[in-house]
């Protein structure tokens, strides 16, 4: 089977794999730095990927929120454990650690095509991304475009209205003044009675009060309940609805003195780029509290969060040999790949390994180049190195 046969079989697969494909015909291959010249040369320009660690963090905010009647918990209901000020903790839940591919901008190279190809009348079919990756990503991500991801949240208004249930249900009650007034009338003296109505705002103290009455009241319900005082033949399930939904309420006016404690997720995600030439890298992503939460890693305060990239070494006896077969910009040579180096990647957070992770690297590794004269070449999409080739 020719090569050219070969080729147009795998067109259908190259392209469910955004494979890159170049079919028949030399190509030459050149690195491209600010000395290349490539004056007169008709061809394309693509680029090898970078691995960058994205560290995905699932961070929850516990909000203890103190109950406006907290002053009067010990009081009125001899509650002691209960909270009085508003705070903040955070904990850190889960961790990821994934890879993603982008252009490395040191390695770019000019693939010249053969101009015998397009005499003979035969084809030849480049695949690349958008962003001139020759290995089939996608090409959506760069490192230009890869943010700190924050979660913010704002609250307004009193915060007591929108989560105590049943705080302050009537913030004014009415008040009866009786007013006595004596008429003397020749030797007689009456007294005529008035009585005035006015409406007064209730203190913190009278509201406490009733609350506490409410949780009395609701308690001897339930009692009653229970105990069948009431006197009238409840089915097991209706009585454990009324039950259940007493029990919520005595809670919900509980709150009121004990405070409150609410959760809420927020995802962060970070990246680290790996240094090409370093053995151990470690680089620094965010900060960490657990009265601040996650900040940025200038942030004052906190502890610095590192990712750590360690190589394993496997594939130093390359690095050598493929340095003396480029010969960087001589003719002859064909498309260069990427052979990724193994890394074992993780991240600490307090002393303790909360994720490590063993990745491909790409920029850790080395790079090598194929004969000109491969006729049909399949990238790795997340590496840069080669999948397939053939050679004629």
């Amino acid at each position: 089977m020719s090569a050219i046969k070969i080729f147009k079989r795998g067109i259908s697969l190259s392209i469910l794999l955004f494979g890159f494909l170049c079919s028949v015909g030399q190509v030459n291959v050149y690195h491209v730095s600010e000395s290349t010249d490539l004056s007169g040369k008709k061809g394309f320009f693509y680029a090898l990927p970078q691995t960058i660690i994205r560290v995905d963090v699932t961070v929850v905010k516990h909000e203890h929120l103190k109950g406006p009647y907290a002053e009067y918990a010990a009081k009125y209901l001899d509650l002691e454990d209960v909270i009085m000020n508003d705070y903040d903790e955070y904990e850190i839940t889960g961790i990821e650690l994934n890879t993603i591919a982008v252009p490395d901008p040191s390695q770019y190279y000019f693939a010249e095509i053969d101009p015998k190809a397009a005499k003979d009348g035969k084809a030849t079919l480049f695949s690349l991304t958008e962003s001139g990756l020759a290995m089939g990503f996608d090409g959506t991500v760069d490192a230009a475009s890869i943010k700190d991801i924050s979660g913010k949240s704002a609250d307004n208004g009193s915060v007591y209205n929108d989560i105590f249930k049943y705080f302050a249900e009537t913030n004014l009650y009415e008040k009866t003044d009786t007013i006595i007034r004596k008429v003397v009338v020749d030797t007689a003296v009456i007294e005529k009675k008035y009585f005035e109505h006015k409406w007064v705002e209730k203190s913190d103290e009278q509201k406490a009060i009733e609350a506490a009455n409410m949780i009395s009241k609701i308690r001897e319900n339930r009692f009653n309940l229970l105990t069948g005082y009431q006197e009238v033949a409840y089915d097991a399930g209706s009585i454990t609805y009324m039950d259940e939904q007493l029990k919520q309420m005595e809670w919900d006016y509980l709150t009121l003195f004990m405070g409150l404690s609410i959760d809420k997720t927020y995802k962060y995600t970070f990246t680290a780029l790996p240094k090409a030439d370093a053995e151990s890298t470690l680089v620094p992503v965010f900060s960490f509290s657990e009265r601040n939460g996650v900040a940025g890693v200038n942030a004052s305060g906190g502890e610095k969060v590192n990712v750590k990239i360690e190589k394993t070494g496997d594939i130093g006896q390359l690095s050598n040999k493929a340095a003396a077969m480029n010969q960087d910009g001589a003719d002859g040579q064909g498309f260069y790949y990427r052979i990724p180096e193994t890394a074992i990647v993780s991240l600490k957070v307090s002393k303790d390994i909360k994720v490590q992770k063993t990745c491909a690297i790409s920029q850790l590794g080395v790079i090598a180049s194929l004969p000109a004269n491969a006729s049909v070449v399949q990238f790795h999409p997340e590496t840069g190195g080669v999948r397939a080739v053939i050679i004629e």
